[in-house]
């Protein structure tokens, strides 16, 4: 008994031992699996950077500067553009450069290059030239980086006044559109009096016709420097006050009649005496002299008398007074 005693025991122990090991294993074998994981790991990302690198030291731009180049291949280049000089395994001589207001651009072994007017390939193709003096087969790449100098003004109504930095070719509705997002042009322009200021030159564009009948011909390009100039339309709105909800300055539109009016401004108030309704109207030359027209806005309301809803014209004021009852 005590001999098959022992030998249980010792089975017993045995057991214990090949448990223990094959833990072992099984923990030796998954740190080893992780450790290669990791090596993996490790080794894709090294790959990836060298890739980037590489691909920098040809001259492949980065995406971000992708997304930022200009759709049009050529752009010239002109003040505080931003450009970024590449140069195949030369690190020291690739950086970024920023075109100075005389137009040139400073670049290590070169003397002061022009660059104004040029397009980045023409900028590649000198700095190129210049550099296989002092490099073996100098392979360059010239990357857009910023564009600072296609500037536009913007003069006339002092809410919309300023400069306008332009990314890309644009047109003359492109760029009306990117105002028209501060303030609607039709409430704050006088279009027939708009016009382009180019080189000193007025240009034969007639906005109304561009906004409002939508005459392609005048959607010209507009180019750097161009002045544009927006008058304030004051003297093309009309102002409603006295018994309405909302008193205000509406914009003239032709064709718009006294009751198109009343109702921009929110309607008349239960106080209204519409038949009382007075236009106050500049007379034409005399800009200080007046005559008021009475209009019978309750007729037109209730009765259905059109013949009162007269047309408005600009400047014209209309005035709803309060009833006496």
């Amino acid at each position: 008994m005590r001999r098959r005693s022992t030998i249980r025991n010792s089975n017993s122990q045995s057991e214990s031992i090949s448990s223990g090991k094959r833990l072992l294993l099984s923990s030796t074998i998954t740190m080893m699996i992780s450790l290669c994981v990791i090596i993996m790991l490790f080794s894709s990302f090294i790959e990836a950077e060298t890739i980037q690198s590489n691909s920098l030291q040809k001259g492949q731009e980065p995406k971000s500067a992708q997304q930022r180049r200009p759709q049009d291949d050529n752009y010239r280049i002109g003040p505080e553009d931003v450009l970024f000089i590449s140069v195949w395994r030369n690190d020291q001589l690739s950086r970024e450069v920023v075109v100075r207001p005389d137009g040139k651009i400073s670049f290590p072994l070169l003397d002061d290059l022009p660059v104004a007017g040029l397009t980045p390939l023409q900028v590649k193709e000198i700095v190129t030239k210049k550099l296989a003096q002092f490099v073996e087969d100098p392979e360059v790449t010239v990357i857009l980086q910023a564009i600072n100098s296609y500037k536009v003004y913007i003069s006339g109504n002092p809410s919309l006044a300023g400069v306008v930095n332009l990314r890309r070719k644009t047109n003359l509705f492109q760029l009306l559109a990117m105002i028209e997002e501060k303030k609607a042009l039709s409430e704050a322009v006088d279009l027939k009096k708009a016009y382009i200021l180019r080189g000193g030159n007025r240009l034969s564009v007639d906005f109304e016709k561009l906004l409002e009948e939508g005459d392609v011909t005048q959607n010209i390009e507009i180019l750097p420097d161009d002045m544009i100039y927006l008058p304030d339309n004051f003297d093309q709105r009309i102002t409603v006050i006295g018994e309405v909800a909302t008193p205000r300055v509406i914009p003239f539109q032709r064709g718009i009649r006294v009751l198109d009016a009343v109702l921009m401004a929110g309607g008349p108030t239960e106080d209204a005496d519409l038949n009382d309704t007075k236009i106050v109207r500049p007379k034409p030359g005399e800009e200080e002299k007046t005559e008021t027209i009475r209009v019978k806005l309750k007729d037109v309301i209730k009765k259905g008398k059109l013949q009162y809803n007269l047309t408005l014209q600009p400047k014209d004021t209309i005035i709803i007074p309060a009833s006496v009852f």
